[in-house]
């Protein structure tokens, strides 16, 4: 049978609505079900762009779907340009993943699987990490940083970013010390060739103060996955490209030996080799290997 995709509305409870898109196959699911006792499903938190643009890897969920653990895409304050030039901070997008986990229950669905993207990925650990969730029996991450501070200070660092890094900390720092409400979520800036050699767009970054600030800042701690993911006992899986460019190869086997070194037994490593930031390529492995990984923890 056919993937069936569900749009789904999320209501955050500050009152913030949000997309998602439910991709199940009801067959396999009760198939599942019946096989294992349990009826399980995925939450996955998109990346810098969002659900519905590049932010999340469109591959994943079908395969998922077909062997019965249904994934719900959830779409958060931060998709789209709410990360770039919008208002929203990572801290608040933990909400709309709680709306998330709350449709799933009330769903019917008693075992719940997280996972993340890129920066979805560092949100979806500090999720796991702050959060009361007996339901949830493991954590998946694709292309990981090691923390978005960190991983962004490495790519200005790296292709030479116009302003540097420390630039832009500094003149951010001097304007909140002299004005607390310096933040302004319309104030925006350029990072060029912070992604890239070249000056073009798509080797470039726009933000504005506010979400540069609280995603990219020196003091940006929530989401420095450093710092979480040793809160986290529940298995996990990282799963990171030996090209990745965006999040260089290194940071996925720090933060495996950050998490082993807290007491998880069972945090597991795929190197796809060849791999790229979005796996191109190499989607039947990343899906194989996590589809086998989900059949022995969930």
């Amino acid at each position: 049978m056919a993937v069936e995709r569900e749009f789904v509305t999320l209501t955050a409870a500050d009152g913030g609505t949000y997309d998602g898109l439910f991709h199940h196959e009801p067959h396999a699911t009760r198939v599942r079900e019946r096989r294992t006792g349990r009826r399980t499903a995925q939450i996955h938190v998109h990346g810098i762009m969002g659900n519905f643009l590049v932010g999340t890897l469109r591959f994943l969920p079908p395969p998922y779907a077909r062997v019965g653990i249904p994934m719900l895409v959830a779409e958060t304050r931060m998709g789209n340009v709410g990360q770039l030039f919008g208002d929203a901070i990572p801290e608040e997008a933990l909400l709309d993943l709680d709306a998330a986990v709350a449709w799933l229950l009330d769903e019917g669905y008693d075992s719940l699987v997280l996972s993340g993207y890129s920066s979805g990925a560092t949100i979806a650990v500090r999720f796991a990490a702050t959060r009361v969730l007996p339901h949830l029996r493991g954590v998946v991450l694709y292309g990981t940083p090691w923390g978005l501070p960190e991983s962004a200070q490495v790519r200005c660092a790296r292709w030479g970013s116009d302003p540097s890094y420390d630039e832009i900390a500094h003149s951010v720092a001097e304007a909140i010390a002299a004005d607390p409400e310096a933040l302004h979520p319309d104030r925006l800036f350029t990072i060029a060739q912070s992604r890239g050699p070249s000056r073009l767009p798509k080797d470039s970054e726009v933000y504005t103060w506010r979400t540069w600030w609280h995603s990219r800042g020196p003091h940006a701690h929530p989401v420095m996955t450093w710092r979480q993911i040793g809160q986290i006992s529940v298995p996990m899986l990282l799963i990171q490209g030996t090209a990745d460019e965006v999040v260089f190869p290194h940071e996925a086997r720090r933060l495996v030996e950050v998490a082993r070194a807290a007491g998880n037994n069972d945090v597991e490593l795929l190197s796809v080799d060849g791999g790229t930031h979005f796996f191109t390529g190499c989607e039947t492995t990343v899906t194989q290997h996590v589809t086998r990984w989900l059949d022995r923890i969930a």
